[in-house]
């Protein structure tokens, strides 16, 4: 595989992406915010028929799934505020991410694994695939030079993969190693009729532009004055077409406007602030959002070009990702979020566990949704709850020694080395048939014995035997003021009463 940016235009499929500061409003156009979301949703509807039962899509009906496929679906649906682990995505108990967690295949070109670690970052499902840490292992493929890439997989000189790299680490929390010389090393790549290609030397395309666009302003570059990201905005204005959409600017691809360079185009310019559907551009009426708009179908789905459907699940995905404006990295765009700033549409400060929610959302313990929501009544699956336990006890790093396999558990799955943790820990002991039941909701009587067996020794000594197995769990814990107020042990945990458990436990271990 040359490069996943260079297939994006010949194969007409490849990776998503990016921002939103700035509504949506008609201006001569004929189309209005609420076309727009019904479109998105239109799309998602189309979605929905293209997922299999092992709960990854396919490209056409009756096909297998793949991983890559997934991926870009999955992105697209965290940036329309979709959440690709509720049931809704489980055709037959099978969520996307569990097919990406049970479909193994190693992850070579550096691309492939900053692709996989922006997928699991925008669904909220950490930085570990396959046992390994992706952004570390990302990380250790930076140069002397700044360039992230493995020479030794023949990636010298590649744009792309440093490109998605530098994203991918942003998504993951992580500060980009040497980030100065990673900046210059993609200023350096830009080509000088202000464009980048996906390899050094080669001629300007629209799509690797539009990523570098992201990329630069993930290093710091700022639009306002940045010399190299006027020029590249410039280049792509070049290659816009009458029709308001963009080509791939190369000669040698087609040169009319098509859905895939135009996405990425439109999320490039968002995240640098340009106002895609104002005047500059503009062209007889024509706008990048009303040409996208012109190429969706009656089922949802969305067309290359014109009459040509060619990738229809991956234009679709592209489309969704553009009309959302959610740049890259999707779980990155909300804004910062403290007791007197909070991005959360369905928390207000007078919550009940509003100050346990945004206590762990500061400490990067809990996140919201990608469409801004908390969901603070949802429901907790017991392999959330291991995650949000081991991360709120700042155990995420531990290395488990007494490692017991579950039936339920694979290797790949994503929950693994939290569940591992917290066995090795004695936190848990899973269910007396072998498994764990990681999608099971976790009660309340869970809840308390999980949270007392971190408590220290003398704390549990204390511990009283009752007519129930949990009934020693849940004196205890209240008697410590660890359980959640109305707490009742049959009933499932929520996302606000795990919260504030949480918080009185490490406040507890604290003192």
């Amino acid at each position: 595989m040359k490069s996943i940016n260079k297939l994006i235009c010949l194969v007409v499929a490849i990776m998503l992406v990016f921002a939103f500061n700035n509504p949506i409003y008609a201006n001569n156009n004929s189309f209005s915010e609420e076309k727009v979301t019904r479109s998105i949703n239109q799309a998602v509807e189309y979605l929905h028929t293209m997922q299999n039962e092992d709960g990854g899509f396919c490209s056409k009906t009756g096909n297998s799934s793949t991983w890559g496929l997934t991926s870009w679906v999955i992105m697209a649906l965290a940036a329309a505020g979709e959440d690709v682990t509720s049931t809704a995505w489980q055709p037959a108990g099978q969520a996307p991410v569990d097919f990406l967690n049970n479909y193994y295949e190693p992850l070579n070109e550096t691309t492939d694994n900053a692709r996989m670690l922006l997928t699991l970052t925008a669904a909220g499902q950490g930085i570990v695939y396959q046992g390994i840490n992706l952004a570390e292992k990302i990380t250790s493929f930076q140069q002397s030079n700044g360039q992230f890439g493995q020479l030794a997989g023949g990636e010298e000189g590649w744009i792309n993969s440093h490109m998605w790299s530098v994203l991918g680490l942003v998504s993951a929390g992580y500060d980009i190693p040497d980030r100065e010389k990673a900046r210059q090393w993609l200023l350096n790549s830009q080509n000088e009729d202000g464009g980048f290609s996906w390899i050094q030397g080669n001629a300007s395309d629209t799509d690797d532009t539009a990523i570098a666009l992201q990329t630069l302003v993930s290093l710091g570059e700022d639009p306002v004055d940045s010399a190299a990201i006027k020029n590249a905005i410039n280049y792509l204005k070049e290659c816009q077409r009458v029709d308001g959409g963009f080509d791939c600017g190369n000669d040698w691809m087609a040169t009319d406007s098509n859905c895939a360079s135009t996405s990425w185009v439109i999320q490039g310019l968002v995240a640098c602030n340009e106002d895609i559907t104002g005047e500059r551009w503009t062209i007889n009426g024509n706008n990048p959002v009303s040409y996208l708009l012109s190429l969706q179908n009656d089922n949802g789905s969305f067309n290359w070009k014109g009459d040509t459907d060619a990738s229809a699940v991956t234009m679709t995905a592209y489309a969704i990702l553009a009309l959302a404006q959610k740049p890259l990295p999707i779980n990155t765009y909300a804004d910062p979020i403290s007791s007197e700033n909070t991005v959360f549409s369905d928390l207000s400060s007078d919550h009940w566990a509003y100050d346990s929610i945004i206590n762990l959302v500061n400490a990067g313990v809990l996140s919201g949704y990608p469409d801004k929501t908390f969901k603070p009544e949802k429901s907790v699956s017991r392999a959330e709850f291991a995650k949000l336990l081991i991360c709120g006890l700042g155990l995420e790093d531990f290395n488990p020694v007494n490692t017991k396999e579950f039936l339920d558990i694979p290797a790949t799955h994503w929950a693994g080395q939290y569940i591992a943790t917290s066995v090795d820990k004695g936190y848990v002991t899973g269910m007396p048939d072998g498994s764990f039941n990681p999608n099971g909701q976790i009660k309340g009587s869970e809840l308390a014995a999980m949270i007392v067996r971190a408590l220290p020794e003398e704390k549990k000594a204390e511990m009283a035997e009752g007519p129930e197995w949990y009934s020693g769990y849940v004196l205890l814990a209240g008697e410590n003021g660890l359980l959640y107020p109305g707490f009742q042990a049959g009933q499932n945990a929520t996302r606000d009463q795990c919260a504030f458990s949480i918080v009185q436990l490490r406040d507890l271990l604290a003192r």
